[in-house]
């Protein structure tokens, strides 16, 4: 796992054990009482229980509000191999604000920290896959490492003028618009409409900075034209816009290496879903669903209990096919 591959292969088609898939989730505590004394109002009788210090209520995708301690796994696995995952690093992440929780660090900085390490054990790595809590502020710096990162597409970012490409007498507005370059047009009834232009090829750049370029292709009723785009953060965005305090492209926010919605793009979202699995097989380990520990130190040591079992399961059963094989 994790090694350069003895296959010649697409920079956007990595192998399965080139790509590391990662994911939170919330953990349960013993007890979902978050005061010490409740009264019932019927009786008046005063009880006390006991309270998990560090479990909060955390906000997951759909709106869904849980109640615990939150923590980040990192994973790999074999292609068409069952019992093959391996729990590579979890961490225990911030859910509260900073000034409540100063220990821990959010969940996307802690990811970039988890696969930067990673990657000084592993450098034959090719991709990361995560959910949409990456944005582009934590893809920059794995972009700049030399990996692929792929994460789903933030609804509702309106399009990002990138630049006016001209030759000769031809002139095309170029736009990120569903996270890839598009051309704009506007129709005779005054409707814009962007359109995708095709790319050739995801160029990576090695450096003190990894650099990828998009070649691109502009259909053109004259001739068509080639070009390359950055698709990872140049120096130029990385400057403060002075009248908006921001930074003046957030080009690794905005386009991606792989757009979500390209056959490369849904083979890595498929990838992914290891974490979920992960995440559900030790949710049913424990009865109710609910980790036997108080704080999030202690449940953090429970879930390294568990990575232990399953890397264990994962030894034997990949020592058992090699001499089978």
């Amino acid at each position: 796992m994790m090694k350069e591959s003895d296959k010649r292969t697409s920079r956007i088609y990595p192998e399965r054990h080139q790509v590391l898939h990662g994911d939170a989730t919330v953990a349960a505590p013993p007890s979902s009482h978050t005061e010490h004394e409740t009264v019932d109002q019927a009786t008046g009788e005063i009880r006390t229980h006991r309270v998990d210090e560090d479990a909060g209520v955390t906000t997951e995708g759909g709106g869904r509000q849980v109640y615990g301690n939150k923590f980040l796994s990192v994973g790999v696995r074999l292609a068409n191999r069952a019992h093959s995952r391996v729990i590579l690093a979890l961490e225990s992440i911030r859910h509260r604000s900073q000034e409540e929780d100063p220990e821990r660090e959010a969940e996307g900085a802690a990811f970039v920290e988890l696969v930067k390490h990673i990657l000084t054990r592993a450098p034959g790595l090719r991709a990361a896959t995560y959910d949409a809590a990456l944005r582009g502020v934590h893809r920059a710096p794995l972009i700049a490492e030399g990996l692929l990162v792929f994460t789903p597409q933030h609804t509702g970012l309106p399009p990002q003028s990138l630049e006016r490409y001209q030759d000769g007498p031809c002139k095309h507005d170029l736009y990120v618009a569903e996270a890839r370059v598009c051309e704009r047009h506007i129709t005779v009834d005054g409707q814009t409409h962007y359109t995708p232009l095709p790319v050739e090829e995801l160029e990576c750049r090695p450096g003190r900075r990894t650099r990828y370029y998009h070649r691109l292709t502009i259909p053109c009723r004259f001739k068509d034209h080639t070009l390359r785009i950055r698709v990872d953060e140049t120096e130029d965005d990385r400057q403060i816009d002075p009248t908006a305090g921001k930074k003046r492209f957030n080009r690794t926010e905005h386009l991606r290496q792989v757009p979500p919605d390209t056959p490369a793009g849904r083979r890595l979202k498929g990838f992914r879903q290891d974490s979920e699995s992960t995440h559900s097989r030790f949710d049913q380990s424990y009865p109710h669903k609910r980790v036997p520990a108080y704080g999030a130190k202690g449940a953090l040591l429970i879930y390294i209990g568990y990575a232990w079992l399953n890397n264990s399961v994962t030894r034997a059963m990949h020592h058992q096919a090699a001499l089978v094989t």
